[in-house]
């Protein structure tokens, strides 16, 4: 099963299960800056993750706050798990 992840509320009607959050993180490795692409990839099946354990089909409202250090780029992300009706 795929977990849609959206920044909009859903059209459907649903039932709201519980907020979920993830942390994705890209370290700088040998000869390699780290990678945002990577660290947003890991948010986003972090969320997916916790939401399927939960039982929902989407995890709308997702916001990302991206915070790039010398070594390591983190990308913390949050929604609210929602299964459709």
């Amino acid at each position: 099963m795929t977990i849609q992840l959206t920044t909009y509320p859903p059209q459907d009607p649903h039932e709201v299960i519980e907020t979920v959050a993830a942390v994705g993180v890209s370290a700088r490795g040998f000869l390699n800056e780290p990678d945002l692409g990577e660290a947003m990839a890991a948010c986003r099946d972090g969320l997916r993750l916790w939401a399927q354990e939960l039982g929902a089909d989407m995890v709308a409202g997702c916001q990302f706050q991206v915070d790039f250090g010398p070594k390591a780029v983190n990308v913390t992300g949050f929604g609210t798990a929602i299964r459709r009706l």
